[in-house]
């Protein structure tokens, strides 16, 4: 995982982060994620997150949201299961005020065990810390249907 600190800005801290300051930084990022080893969940995440971190999401039931052991938890899990390199978010829209963030991402479609062809498209709204880490995030996915589960069929999806 590589992090890129802006050490240059004379109106930056010191030392700050600086991976959610583009589209591009913020997608590698989310990429990260998802990529390595699950045993530097923790390790890697800290780099990236508040110990303060608040993720709220439409999937944290029953709570609504996580805190950062919490989400370690969950991105290991994630880690455990998926192959690397199999996800790919494309950042596909990106608005900043300050510390700031809106924005939405997709990935590739995903074709699930019964046949169908997902794709997953999340909003994000972003808080960062003074350091540039992520100190709070809300999100939403929507999951559209691509091809149906039975026999190859083709399923239009509304937008």
């Amino acid at each position: 995982m590589s992090l890129h600190f802006d050490t240059e800005n004379e109106q930056c801290p010191p030392n700050r982060a600086t991976f959610a300051d583009t589209p591009e930084g913020l997608a590698a990022t989310t990429n990260s994620f998802f990529s390595g080893p699950p045993q530097t969940t923790e390790s890697d995440l800290s780099k990236l997150f508040t110990p303060t971190i608040t993720q709220c999401d439409d999937g944290n039931a029953p709570s609504g949201s996580r805190d950062f052991p919490a989400f370690v938890k969950n991105i290991r899990w994630l880690r455990e299961i998926l192959p690397p390199g199999s996800v790919n978010v494309k950042v596909t829209l990106y608005m900043r005020d300050g510390n700031h963030i809106a924005e939405r991402h997709s990935g590739d479609p995903m074709t699930m065990e019964d046949g169908s062809v997902v794709l997953g498209e999340t909003y994000m709204w972003i808080e960062l810390a003074e350091d540039g880490r992520i100190e709070g995030v809300v999100e939403t996915v929507r999951k559209m249907l691509l091809k149906g589960p039975t026999k190859g069929e083709d399923v239009k999806v509304e937008s």
